[in-house]
């Protein structure tokens, strides 16, 4: 059971540290709870970490966007192997894209539309959970709904990417395959017209401080930046699946340099996410 609440903490909060945090103390109150008499100990201790975890990930969103302020260039959810936590249907899994387009939620909206879209949880459930009323749970699901699907975003959108990771990965070699041999033309042909490259560094490390557009510029920039890279050391390529797609996992020296995930639409990349900053990698196996 574990796994799967470290999953759902996961999900709502797009931070493992974060998670595992949440988790242990809600599983410090439970135990709490149980060193009491019988009258304040939870008649489901399963129902109970649903609550507990919900309302402290809904406190930690709310210090995330205020942390995020001072955050240094672009913010992304840290990268997650499918092995992290328990399975859930693919169907209802979150994706890198989604956890990104999440943000724009408030924090009730998110973790409401996490606990309805990926666990399946009625909203009389979330509404208890939450200590809300369930119309006022089916107004923020539907307003998140609404709002994600403005940027974008549909639940039929999520179940076609899913369904092909295994032509991601494809992408991803072809993609390692121009830039080792220095062919920027080829790795312009695999990207949109609207591709945007957004790399998170946090400050710790070197890395662009504002979303990168264009196959022209992408390409630009990462010829440039793999030149760089080098120079301290031949960089190995490797493939995980992350958040339920496959990633590129850059290693130098034995250490992760950095993960990489793509988003696809018909057939060209549309999406580049890339991760250097080394806090949020280090649930990563070197």
């Amino acid at each position: 059971m574990n796994q799967r609440l470290k999953g759902l903490a996961y999900r709502m909060l797009g931070n493992v540290a974060d998670a595992e945090d949440v988790l242990q103390e809600a599983a410090l109150r439970l135990h709490e709870r149980g060193l009491q008499d019988d009258s304040q100990k939870p008649d489901s201790e399963e129902a109970y970490l649903h609550t507990v975890i919900s309302r402290l990930c809904i406190d930690k969103l709310r210090k995330q966007k205020v942390e995020r302020k001072h955050y240094f260039g672009p913010w992304l959810p840290d990268p997650a192997p499918d092995d992290l936590f328990e399975p859930i249907e693919a169907q209802h899994d979150l994706g890198m894209i989604m956890m990104c387009l999440m943000d724009q939620l408030s924090p009730v909206e998110r973790v409401a539309f996490v606990l309805r879209e990926a666990f399946d949880f009625s909203y009389a459930e979330i509404a208890e959970m939450l200590g809300v009323s369930v119309p006022n749970v089916r107004q923020r699901a539907c307003r998140a709904r609404t709002r994600l699907r403005s940027l974008d975003y549909d639940s039929k959108t999520a179940q076609q990417r899913s369904q092909q990771a295994d032509e991601h990965k494809q992408v991803l070699q072809e993609m390692v395959q121009c830039v080792q041999a220095g062919d920027s033309q080829g790795l312009i042909a695999l990207l949109s017209e609207d591709v945007v490259a957004i790399a998170d560094g946090g400050g710790v490390v070197a890395a662009a401080i504002a979303p990168v557009t264009g196959p022209a510029r992408i390409a630009q920039v990462t010829m440039f930046l793999l030149n760089k890279s080098t120079q301290d050391g031949e960089i190995e390529i490797g493939y995980q699946r992350m958040n339920g797609s496959w990633s590129i996992v850059a290693r130098q020296a034995g250490a992760i340099h950095s993960v990489s995930s793509i988003t696809t639409r018909n057939g060209l990349v549309d999406g580049i996410y890339v991760w250097r900053n080394p806090h949020k990698m280090v649930h990563l196996r070197s």
